[in-house]
This record gives C-alpha cells, structure tokens and sequence, in this order.
C-alpha cells in the first residue's frame, strides 16, 4: 500500500481560489474554526483538523522546518511553538495547549504518561532515533576517571536508566541485576566511590565544563556545537526509543498526525535534518527496528 504523503504529493493539484480559501487536498476539508485543542474544548471531531499547532524545543524545530514546506502542501497550516525542556513540552500537548509534540522518544513519553497522568502516544510510522554518549573534556577514557570523579546523568527516570547502563558498560558500576528501571540507589557496586549527579537533560552538555563527565544526549551535543561521535562510551539500546510524532492518544491514528510522521520518509526531508546535525539522528526504514 503506497505511502499517504507520496501518493498525496503526487496527485495534490493546487487551485488558486481554493488555497486562497485554505482548502486541503484529497479528502480533507479545511477547518478554519476546528483548530486541535480549540475544537476540543467545545467537543467537536478533531479528526479533519489541518490547523495544527507544533510544540518543541529548538532542537526539534530543525525537524518542523524541514518537514514543513512537504506538509503544507497537503493542505495544512502549521504554526511552531518554542519551549524551554521537553517535559513542558510533553504537559503542553497533553493539555491540548499543542496538537503535536516533536523531539521525545516514545519511551521518554511512557515514562511521562505513567508519572503525569498523561495520555499521549507516537504516531507511526517512526521517524528517527538519536544516542547518549558519556562525553567528558578532561579525560579520553573512563579508566583515565579518578577516584571520587563527578559524573553527570539525566533525572528522569527512562533516561537515568540509559545512562547507568553506559556507566556499567564502562566498568564503572555495577547495577542490581532484577531492576528492570535503574536508578541511582539501584547501584550494587561503586569501586571508585563515583559522585552521579543527576540533572535535567539539556543541562548535561553544560555540566562538561564542572563536572568530570556526563552522559549526553547527541542532540544536545551538536547543539552546544560539541561533536556527538566524541564520547567514551555510546549507549547499545536508543535504536529501541524511537522518536517522531507526539500527540494525544486519541490522534495517532489521525490523518493529520499520519501525514505529519510520513514526511520523515521524504529523502528532502532527511538530508536537510542530517546537514543540520550530521552524525546525530538515524532515521527507522520500518517501524519493526524500534520493536
């Protein structure tokens, strides 16, 4: 079955008077006065919305940008909302603030319903996946490590969990072997009485000028104008927390969430995200990658 966005692409035959008017393509019927969380509140079907509001960091507002021009011409208007951390993110799209989250991985977004009651989910297909590396700017291994050294970790709860993991890899603890969710009090093992820290994800790449080291997102490294490939040590697992597409539950079989997570197949698409941030992202041929 031929993709939406392809198909949709090809046959769009754009009208003056009716883009004039807003209207969409294929079946979709523009709705200038049932935007996402307007219509929402007053109980209306959100199904055929073709308003719809983004929210995201600025790091994913790369991924809105290159996405946008190919999403539009399916008939949609798009408007970008910036927030200062995921997790606000995360709370605006489940209050219906935004239609669609960009920049979480699904895991992160689980980790967020159980804690916050939220009823979110990923639209499919996947869009790409990105890594936690240990990064530290004084010292080229983790042997190199001296006793007592502070290390950096992120504070949610799926993301500490990777980063624990890639401290063990290392060597550098040991983790009690029936938790399935790490934290830090799970640690069995500590020869070099290490001090983890854990912080917020996007202050991880700052701590590198007072910490010893810190687990990193790569997207926060290309950010910071860092190089994401330097680490000591990359996590085995991100392949397996897709990101793309976040919206309430009850979207995620919508067209226009559908639509939206297509257009990372678009090779226009994906060249662009990847000159942004080379080295960063890795994009799902099929969703079975990420199972």
């Amino acid at each position: 079955m031929k993709k939406r966005v392809l198909q949709q692409l090809l046959t769009l035959a754009v009208v003056g008077s009716m883009v004039l008017a807003g209207a969409g393509c294929g079946s979709k019927q523009k709705q200038t006065d049932t935007a996402g969380p307007a219509a929402e509140e007053e109980g209306q079907d959100t199904a055929d919305n073709t308003d719809i509001i983004i929210g995201g960091t600025a790091i994913s507002e790369v991924t809105y940008e290159a996405i946008k021009p190919y999403y539009e011409e399916l008939g949609y208007t798009t408007q970008f909302v910036m927030f200062d951390s995921n997790p606000v993110v995360l709370e605006a799209c489940n209050s219906g603030e935004v239609d669609m989250a960009l920049g979480q991985h699904k895991k992160f977004v689980e980790s967020f319903n159980e804690s916050s009651g939220g009823e979110l989910a990923m639209a499919k297909p996947y869009g790409y996946y990105t890594g936690i590396g240990l990064y530290s700017d004084k010292y080229a291994s983790a042997g190199e490590l001296p006793e007592g050294a502070q290390i950096a970790i992120m504070n949610d709860a799926m993301n500490m969990d990777i980063a624990l993991r890639i401290l063990e890899d290392c060597g550098l603890i040991k983790i009690d072997e029936s938790i399935e969710v790490a934290t830090i009090a799970d640690i069995t093992e500590n020869p070099k009485n290490l001090e983890i820290i854990d912080m917020d994800q996007a202050q991880t790449v700052t701590s590198l000028e007072d910490m010893d080291a810190a687990c990193v997102f790569f997207t926060h490294m290309a950010n910071a104008g860092k190089d994401p490939a330097s680490y000591i040590e990359r996590d085995s697992q991100m392949i397996k927390y897709p990101m793309g597409v976040i919206v309430r539950e009850a979207d995620a079989k919508s067209d226009w969430a559908v639509d939206f997570a297509e257009c990372f197949k678009i090779q226009e698409v994906r060249d662009e995200i990847n000159a942004e941030f080379p080295g960063v992202f890795e994009f799902y041929e099929d969703d079975a990658q990420a199972e």
